[in-house]
């Protein structure tokens, strides 16, 4: 993999684990889905602004299933998560979607790409599961037991495996589309999407404000995080790529120990253990081709 990709990796993951200590500075009385939806739209402005022809005609029929894709990807979780946010705490829901790896890695070596990294992709099971395992080791799971607290985290369950599919199915759908179409597409699905959800809820409180609001330095942090995902959901294997739901998390504890000094104990040591070597294998580990099994009759 090209170093530029790594580099794109590794800032995406460093924002993102950092975004705590960005302050917020989106105008009151606005929805989180609404706030969304501005950035979004902002970043199909950037689109067209910056692109020319080639965003302009991403109103075609053919990008359908790339806006489907991306509003699956970005929109549905936002939506899922609002909904959620009572009887799933976030803290829980960053620990669920530790499982998007294991998705992933179902999903590719079931696509049948041919390739041999598809074809042993199952190897990559074990790193996934492990990170899983380290991440529940260090985030409690605070969820309701009522049974609309359950149907949430049904939810929140469902949320995850959609991410983890429409990864896979980006990966495949950005492949020969230039960016351009690709920020400007998925740009505005998520905006329509995320606006007709917040008017849904009750929420839609326009604002001017709200659209100057995006070059604050938290909205233009999510921009670029936007940005990069959407690219680097082109440029790296959707199992590498995956690793990011647990080097965040890893960075943010890694953070909290410098800040915090907390008493360490054995299962915070060996679940920060455990999250570091998943993440590790599934952007490090060799994928090649399973080996045939032979037969002794």
């Amino acid at each position: 993999m090209r170093w530029i990709v790594w580099i794109g990796f590794f800032t995406l993951c460093i924002l993102s684990g950092t975004s705590w200590a960005v302050p917020e500075a989106m105008p009151d009385g606005l929805s989180p889905l609404e706030q969304q939806g501005i950035v979004f739209g902002a970043i199909r402005l950037i689109a067209l602004l910056f692109a020319g022809r080639g965003a302009r005609g991403a109103g075609d029929v053919r990008y359908a299933r790339l806006a489907a894709a991306a509003v699956s990807f970005f929109g549905v979780p936002s939506v899922v998560a609002e909904y959620a946010q009572r009887s799933v705490p976030a803290i829980s829901r960053s620990a669920l979607y530790a499982m998007v790896p294991v998705v992933v890695v179902l999903s590719v070596a079931a696509g049948g790409m041919g390739t041999a990294e598809e074809r042993g992709a199952r190897q990559f099971m074990v790193p996934a599961l492990t990170g899983l395992g380290g991440l529940l080791l260090l985030l409690p799971l605070g969820i309701s037991g009522s049974p609309y607290g359950l149907l949430m985290l049904g939810l929140v369950c469902l949320a995850v495996i959609l991410v983890g599919v429409a990864s896979v199915w980006l990966y495949r759908l950005l492949q020969g589309v230039s960016f351009a179409v690709v920020v400007a597409v998925a740009g505005l699905a998520n905006a329509v999407f995320l606006f007709y959800w917040s008017a849904v809820r009750g929420e839609m409180v326009w604002r001017w404000s709200g659209v100057t609001s995006v070059v604050s330095i938290s909205s233009m942090v999510d921009v670029v995080e936007i940005l990069l995902i959407l690219w680097l959901l082109r440029e790296m294997w959707p199992v590498r790529f995956t690793a990011r739901y647990l080097v965040i998390p890893l960075l943010t504890v890694l953070e909290s120990f410098v800040l915090m000094r907390p008493e360490l104990t054995v299962r915070m040591v060996f679940g920060t253990v455990l999250l570091a070597v998943g993440a590790g294998l599934l952007l490090f580990l060799k994928a090649g081709e399973e080996e045939t099994v032979l037969s002794l009759r």
